[in-house]
């Protein structure tokens, strides 16, 4: 579990997020929602997260 939201500061890692927008088909969306939800992610940010600092495959 993350620590408390704090303006400026990471809350689950040592950085702040940034905004990044990408598109997507509701497909693909949808097939990745479900796989969060699958692996206990809190979002499709989690998720994407996760998967780059390879801590889900």
């Amino acid at each position: 579990m993350g620590k408390k939201k704090i303006r400026g500061e990471g809350q689950d890692y040592d950085e702040v997020k940034t905004n990044v927008n990408i598109a997507l088909t509701p497909t693909a969306k949808k097939l990745l929602q479900e796989r969060a939800n699958t692996l206990g992610c809190r979002s499709l940010s989690d998720l994407i997260e996760k998967w780059a600092r390879a801590e889900i495959t």
